[in-house]
Protein backbone atom coordinates (compact mmCIF):
# COMPACT_ATOMS: atom_id res chain seq x y z
CA UNK A 1 0.00 0.00 0.00
CA UNK A 2 1.46 2.99 -1.06
CA UNK A 3 0.97 6.84 0.30
CA UNK A 4 -1.66 9.14 -1.69
CA UNK A 5 -1.29 12.67 -0.47
CA UNK A 6 -4.12 13.60 -2.80
CA UNK A 7 -7.73 11.90 -1.04
CA UNK A 8 -9.99 12.88 -3.69
CA UNK A 9 -10.73 13.86 -7.73
CA UNK A 10 -13.59 14.70 -9.07
CA UNK A 11 -14.10 11.33 -10.49
CA UNK A 12 -14.31 10.37 -6.99
CA UNK A 13 -16.94 12.90 -6.35
CA UNK A 14 -19.01 11.94 -9.46
CA UNK A 15 -19.19 8.17 -8.40
CA UNK A 16 -21.10 9.29 -5.21
CA UNK A 17 -23.27 11.96 -7.09
CA UNK A 18 -23.13 11.29 -10.72
CA UNK A 19 -25.13 14.64 -11.56
CA UNK A 20 -23.16 17.45 -8.99
CA UNK A 21 -22.11 18.99 -12.38
CA UNK A 22 -25.27 19.60 -13.95
CA UNK A 23 -26.02 22.46 -11.26
CA UNK A 24 -23.65 25.18 -13.31
CA UNK A 25 -20.12 24.15 -11.97
CA UNK A 26 -18.14 21.84 -13.56
CA UNK A 27 -14.69 21.88 -11.25
CA UNK A 28 -14.97 21.27 -8.20
CA UNK A 29 -10.88 20.38 -7.06
CA UNK A 30 -11.01 23.66 -4.91
CA UNK A 31 -14.14 22.91 -2.72
CA UNK A 32 -12.54 19.03 -2.63
CA UNK A 33 -8.88 20.61 -1.41
CA UNK A 34 -10.55 22.73 1.29
CA UNK A 35 -12.23 18.84 2.24
CA UNK A 36 -8.99 17.35 2.33
CA UNK A 37 -7.58 20.11 4.41
CA UNK A 38 -10.26 19.98 6.98
CA UNK A 39 -10.40 15.75 7.33
CA UNK A 40 -6.38 16.27 7.95
CA UNK A 41 -7.66 19.07 10.88
CA UNK A 42 -10.61 16.74 12.12
CA UNK A 43 -7.70 13.56 12.50
CA UNK A 44 -5.11 16.14 14.00
CA UNK A 45 -7.60 16.52 17.14
CA UNK A 46 -9.52 13.24 16.94
CA UNK A 47 -7.07 11.05 16.54
CA UNK A 48 -3.73 12.24 16.38
CA UNK A 49 -2.84 13.10 20.51
CA UNK A 50 -3.67 9.54 21.52
CA UNK A 51 -1.84 7.83 18.36
CA UNK A 52 1.28 10.18 18.93
CA UNK A 53 1.38 8.71 22.19
CA UNK A 54 1.83 5.06 21.17
CA UNK A 55 5.31 5.68 19.78
CA UNK A 56 8.69 6.96 20.77
CA UNK A 57 9.96 8.16 17.50
CA UNK A 58 11.90 11.20 16.12
CA UNK A 59 8.64 13.62 15.76
CA UNK A 60 8.36 17.33 15.15
CA UNK A 61 7.54 18.99 18.50
CA UNK A 62 5.77 22.66 19.04
CA UNK A 63 5.86 23.48 22.30
CA UNK A 64 4.34 20.41 24.39
CA UNK A 65 2.52 18.64 21.28
CA UNK A 66 3.47 16.73 18.43
CA UNK A 67 2.66 18.01 14.79
CA UNK A 68 0.73 15.49 12.42
CA UNK A 69 2.39 15.32 9.09
CA UNK A 70 -0.29 14.68 6.88
CA UNK A 71 1.77 13.43 3.80
CA UNK A 72 2.19 10.28 6.62
CA UNK A 73 -1.45 9.35 5.86
CA UNK A 74 -2.63 7.10 3.24
CA UNK A 75 -5.05 9.55 0.97
CA UNK A 76 -7.31 6.23 -0.30
CA UNK A 77 -8.25 5.82 3.16
CA UNK A 78 -9.84 9.24 3.41
CA UNK A 79 -11.23 9.13 0.17
CA UNK A 80 -15.25 8.70 0.84
CA UNK A 81 -14.65 11.01 4.01
CA UNK A 82 -13.67 13.56 1.84
CA UNK A 83 -15.76 13.23 -0.62
CA UNK A 84 -18.55 13.45 2.58
CA UNK A 85 -17.51 16.45 3.78
CA UNK A 86 -16.91 18.40 0.10
CA UNK A 87 -20.56 17.61 -0.18
CA UNK A 88 -22.04 18.61 3.10
CA UNK A 89 -19.92 21.44 3.72
CA UNK A 90 -18.82 23.09 0.45
CA UNK A 91 -21.07 21.75 -2.48
CA UNK A 92 -24.74 21.91 -1.46
CA UNK A 93 -24.02 25.25 0.95
CA UNK A 94 -23.09 26.87 -2.48
CA UNK A 95 -26.69 25.19 -4.50
CA UNK A 96 -28.89 25.47 -1.97
CA UNK A 97 -31.11 28.28 -1.91
CA UNK A 98 -31.31 28.92 2.22
CA UNK A 99 -35.08 29.34 1.53
CA UNK A 100 -37.43 28.69 4.44
CA UNK A 101 -38.55 25.83 2.97
CA UNK A 102 -36.09 22.90 2.66
CA UNK A 103 -34.35 22.22 -0.68
CA UNK A 104 -33.07 19.41 -2.37
CA UNK A 105 -29.38 20.47 -1.38
CA UNK A 106 -30.45 21.24 2.04
CA UNK A 107 -31.59 17.51 2.24
CA UNK A 108 -28.36 16.36 0.86
CA UNK A 109 -26.37 18.89 2.93
CA UNK A 110 -27.71 17.29 6.15
CA UNK A 111 -27.37 13.42 4.59
CA UNK A 112 -23.70 13.95 3.89
CA UNK A 113 -22.70 15.65 7.12
CA UNK A 114 -23.99 12.34 8.61
CA UNK A 115 -22.21 10.00 6.56
CA UNK A 116 -19.00 12.22 7.21
CA UNK A 117 -19.39 12.08 11.06
CA UNK A 118 -20.40 8.41 10.27
CA UNK A 119 -17.01 7.58 8.18
CA UNK A 120 -14.74 9.46 9.93
CA UNK A 121 -15.54 7.45 13.08
CA UNK A 122 -15.71 4.28 11.55
CA UNK A 123 -11.90 5.47 10.19
CA UNK A 124 -10.82 6.15 13.20
CA UNK A 125 -11.57 3.30 14.98
CA UNK A 126 -10.97 0.48 12.76
CA UNK A 127 -6.76 2.60 12.44
CA UNK A 128 -5.55 5.14 11.04
CA UNK A 129 -2.96 4.10 8.59
CA UNK A 130 0.04 6.79 8.76
CA UNK A 131 3.45 6.03 7.61
CA UNK A 132 5.08 6.59 11.42
CA UNK A 133 8.78 5.39 10.18
CA UNK A 134 8.81 6.96 6.58
CA UNK A 135 9.18 3.90 4.89
CA UNK A 136 7.14 4.90 2.35
CA UNK A 137 4.23 1.71 3.40
CA UNK A 138 1.97 1.30 5.91
CA UNK A 139 2.76 -1.76 7.85
CA UNK A 140 0.15 -3.48 10.05
CA UNK A 141 2.33 -1.89 13.28
CA UNK A 142 1.55 1.72 11.98
CA UNK A 143 -2.31 1.02 11.80
CA UNK A 144 -3.52 1.10 14.84
CA UNK A 145 -7.12 0.27 15.83
CA UNK A 146 -8.64 3.29 17.85
CA UNK A 147 -10.62 0.75 20.25
CA UNK A 148 -8.95 -2.44 22.14
CA UNK A 149 -10.20 -5.13 23.71
CA UNK A 150 -8.38 -3.83 26.91
CA UNK A 151 -8.88 -1.15 29.34
CA UNK A 152 -6.42 1.17 28.22
CA UNK A 153 -4.82 4.01 30.80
Amino acid sequence: MSLNHTFATLDNLLAYEPNIQEYGALDWDAELAKSQTEVVRILSVRWWPQYSKQFKVNITIVGQMAIMDPQRLDGDQWTQATVYHCLAYHICPKLTQFSPETDRFQVMMNYYQGRFEHEMDLAIREGVKYDINLDGEIAAFEKLPDTYLRIRR
